[in-house]
């Protein structure tokens, strides 16, 4: 985990286990993920990847970049701007993780199953 901002409030264990809660969710073998990242970002960081990954000129509050996939050597990297965040950046780790894990939300996440997911993959994780 790579925390560019010193945000400090999210420790790398706490991210591996949102990761695996996500793709358990989803059913995937656990023993067979690869690794993934999180970077937490500057807003500035976080538009020129937003520019430049996906032709969108503003700051978002994640992003999530697939590499191998889910089986292979490194799945991905979930960018995270806690600055920009709309919802809390534990959660964005979760969202970020259910897309590389093949799930997308269209343009209305609060009705789609990845919101549901979602809020259920917190639900279990919350101590």
């Amino acid at each position: 985990m790579l925390d560019e901002v010193g945000y400090g409030q999210l420790s790398a264990g706490r991210a591996t286990g949102l990761f695996a809660a996500a793709f358990g969710s989803r059913g995937f073998d656990l023993e067979r993920v690869g690794e993934a990242s999180v970077a937490l970002v500057a807003p500035g960081t976080i538009r020129d990847l937003n520019s430049r990954f996906r032709g969108k000129d503003r700051e978002t509050d994640v992003l999530s970049f697939e590499v191998d996939g889910p089986y292979g050597e490194m799945v991905g990297e979930v960018v995270i701007c806690p600055e920009c965040a709309e919802m809390g950046v534990e959660e964005l780790v979760v969202h970020g993780a259910l897309h590389l894990a093949g799930m997308d939300h269209g343009e209305d996440f609060d009705e789609s199953e990845m919101s549901r997911i979602q809020q259920a993959v917190m639900e279990e994780t919350r101590g």
